[in-house]
């Protein structure tokens, strides 16, 4: 979804804006209380009885930038106060007669409470990210975001994400007296970078905390943590317990990954990948030594055969198999210029490697997807 308005400038119709707790003192009231003595106030961007989200979102409106009031978005910690404030904030853009919007949503982000610390870091400021990111793919350029509110982490995050996709993000410092636009960061994401760690940066991602023998156990990769780029370690958090090193995406990490996944599809890349000229019953690699793989091989094979006609595949070289079953599943991800995938079936796992036509980051990526979609 993207509109332009007239000279071709962008058409602003949807608000994020982060919630923090400028109405703490009110939180005894319930929300529609709340509410209605906000209504009853006057002057929202000046009379700091309002709160910082009311003041802050009273100037952005007084600036007429956007073109109409579709959607605001409230992103509310996970706490009982939160959800409180967000829940008065949703009736006061509801029922004011001067600041409504057509649609106003309140959002808690789970694991967001900071009496819960280490939930917090490693949980809640990602999942952050992820609604940030969800709203984003719904209206994409049409957006902007109001960080003023908040804990001092999540503005940041804010502020992250909206330099890395693009997009206006306005702020109040407490002592302006009104939102200002924050310049935009003279950085570029590195697309590329991402995409050549893509099936590392995946993996962590769906998983809150990982250690690194179940990353090479479980999804076949082997990581030498020392020797990934260095801008790549920025973006992971590595912690040793008693069981080994445990890694995880870090929050950062996680604005990174979901500013180059939504980036990827603005980019102008020709990404075409020519069939194979390997016959297909020359495609598929096993042991004659792996009995317990070729055994699983002979059970899936209408699943193997499939695998194998996708008409870009050069060669799929089964590496190995395990007894261990969690559920029937298929994983294929990126890891450096090959494909990795395991096939879980109630008689094991097979481990696989694919090796397609494609040529650069772009082309894998989307050899990745059109797998997937394939045997999904």
């Amino acid at each position: 979804m993207h509109f332009e308005g007239r000279q071709g400038e962008t058409v602003i119709n949807t608000i994020i804006c982060t919630v923090g707790a400028s109405l703490r003192k009110l939180c005894s009231m319930a929300s529609i209380e709340i509410a209605d003595r906000l209504l009853h106030l006057k002057d929202p961007i000046g009379n700091r009885d309002f709160g910082a989200e009311i003041n802050s979102l009273a100037s952005i409106l007084s600036q007429s930038v956007l073109s109409s009031r579709d959607y605001l978005y409230f992103l509310t910690s996970d706490t009982e106060e939160g959800k409180k404030i967000g829940d008065a904030l949703k009736s006061f853009f509801d029922h004011s007669k001067d600041m409504s919007f057509e649609n106003v949503s309140v959002n808690p982000i789970s694991d967001l409470d900071d009496s819960r610390p280490d939930d917090f870091q490693n949980k809640g400021l990602r999942n952050l990210v992820k609604k940030i990111a969800e709203i984003y793919k719904h209206h994409m350029d049409n957006l902007l975001i109001n960080a003023t509110g908040g804990y001092k982490a999540q503005i940041a995050l804010s502020l992250a994400f909206g330099m890395g996709v693009k997009i206006p993000v306005y702020y109040r410092f407490e002592t302006f007296d009104g939102v200002i636009k924050l310049p935009p960061m003279p950085l570029s994401l590195d697309v590329e970078l991402w995409l050549e760690n893509k099936g590392l940066l995946d993996t962590l991602e769906m998983n809150s905390v990982i250690n690194e023998k179940d990353l090479e156990r479980e999804y076949d990769y082997r990581i030498n943590f020392s020797s990934l780029p260095a801008e790549i370690k920025l973006l992971i958090d590595r912690e040793q317990d008693s069981v080994g090193h445990m890694l995880s995406l870090s929050p950062m990490g996680e604005v990174f990954v979901q500013a180059c996944r939504l980036s990827l599809g603005k980019l102008d890349v020709e990404a075409s990948l020519k069939d194979s000229s390997v016959p297909i019953e020359n495609r598929l690699k096993k042991s004659s030594k792996e009995a317990h793989s070729n055994k699983m091989i002979s059970d899936n094979q209408s699943f193997i055969d499939k695998l194998v006609s996708i008409p870009f595949i050069e060669e799929v070289l089964v590496r190995g198999s395990s007894q261990k079953f969690d559920r029937n599943e298929f994983v294929c991800k990126q890891f450096g210029e090959i494909i990795k995938a395991r096939y879980s079936t109630r008689g094991g796992t097979l481990y696989m490697e694919i090796r397609t036509t494609a040529r650069n980051p772009y082309e894998l990526e989307k050899a990745v997807e059109v797998i997937n979609r394939y045997l999904l």
